[in-house]
């Protein structure tokens, strides 16, 4: 197969993948959403909106300035309608370095992708998978019948030809100029799923080096963001290899992060992307997000994203209170009354984990229900965006 053959399938392949992810996803309750155009060049918005294995087409349809997308894979003209939408936002794409899912629409995106320049196409073969002391392959768990997935399978970080593909890929990936850097998804330092198949000290020391190998094809001005799935002490023997981290399903039930960890972890060099989400319920929970948003507020380094859940990310959700106009932060954050705070040109971020009773010496304005007063009451787990009524 020559070069233009293979290029010409990745670009059927990237349509026919895209079809079918916006065809999967989950419909579940709908959000409050803000329906009104305001352009993001007007004056700064603080926040900064990420979006989570997105929904492209849902995203691009919305008209709304997303800062971080990453997805699969992104086309020139996704590409190009993204920053018509937002000029400065983040395109990042990528899979997963050790993890195959077994959807056939999946596999062959990853196999025409990693088959570019190649004189030959990859093949998957049973001896790339990870096997358990039976010959079975090592399962995730994550077949399900409700949801109508596939199972996600293990693959042998020892295995040369799996190291030759999944760099293939990614490679391609990084050398498309529309794409500002890498994801990787499901990084984990232990194999958790298959007991004996492989030693922990093999499993760590075979992915460092699929990492290490992955941070060398990239260029200076392109960016590795690795799924952490909890937080940064779950991923720190690969602290060398990226540059920032989700914390996937954060302040959820499944990963049982609170508050003080992604507060923790913001203090840092890393890029951190809170990953809020309605626990795969479709219920959605405007304290949880509006908590989980005041947070990443809070500090420079940090996205927020608000979703479904880690069975159907990347809906394009969007809610108010992204859409505020705060300026320039005047400082760093601030404990006062028993919340945190940040003050900014046009108003303050309060975060508020466990309550709190709030004054401010002037009249202010809550985003949220547009209550104008100099005293409020935040709930437990909530936070609020107040604008300066001057």
């Amino acid at each position: 197969m020559n070069k233009r053959t293979i290029f010409v399938g990745i670009l059927a392949i990237v349509l026919i993948i895209g079809v079918f992810m916006q065809s999967n996803g989950v419909e579940p309750e709908t959000p409050n959403q803000n329906t009104t155009d305001d352009p993001v060049s007007e004056t700064v918005r603080a926040s900064r909106i990420a979006s989570w294995l997105a929904k492209k087409g849902d995203l691009i349809a919305s008209g709304k300035p997303y800062d971080l997308v990453m997805a699969g894979w992104f086309s020139p003209d996704e590409a190009v309608q993204l920053r018509e939408n937002n000029p400065d936002v983040i395109l990042l794409a990528g899979l997963s370095c050790t993890w195959i899912w077994d959807n056939q629409g999946w596999m062959d995106f990853l196999i025409t992708v990693a088959s570019y320049g190649q004189d030959e196409p990859f093949v998957i073969t049973e001896d790339m998978y990870l096997h358990n002391q039976t010959g079975g392959r090592c399962a995730f768990g994550w077949a399900s019948e409700e949801w109508q997935q596939e199972e996600i399978y293990g693959m042998d970080p020892r295995n040369s030809d799996w190291v030759e593909l999944i760099l293939s890929f990614y490679e391609n990936v990084i050398d498309q100029p529309q794409h500002d850097g890498i994801i990787v998804d499901m990084v984990v330092e232990k194999q958790y799923w298959c007991p004996n198949a492989i030693t922990d000290e093999e499993w760590l020391n075979s992915t460092k080096d699929i990492y290490k190998k992955l941070k060398e094809l990239k260029t200076e001005d392109k960016l590795v963001i690795f799924n952490a799935g909890g937080t940064l002490e779950d991923i720190n023997e690969y602290s060398d290899y990226f540059d920032g981290y989700l914390m996937e399903n954060y302040l959820g039930t499944q990963m049982k992060t609170n508050f003080t960890d992604g507060l923790e972890a913001a203090d840092s060099d890393y890029i951190v992307i809170y990953n809020v989400d309605t626990d795969d319920t479709g219920v959605v929970d405007v304290n949880r997000m509006r908590l989980g948003y005041s947070l990443s507020l809070l500090n420079d380094n940090t996205y927020f994203t608000y979703d479904f859940g880690p069975r159907d990310h990347g809906q394009a959700w969007w809610y108010p209170e992204y859409d505020v106009k705060l300026g320039d932060p005047k400082g760093e954050y601030y404990m006062r009354e028993n919340a945190y705070w940040r003050e900014f040109e046009k108003g303050y971020v309060v975060a508020a984990p466990v309550g709190a009773q709030i004054t401010f010496t002037s009249l202010v304005t809550d985003v949220t229900n547009n209550q104008t007063s100099t005293s409020f009451t935040i709930t437990e787990g909530d936070g609020r965006i107040y604008l300066k009524t001057d």
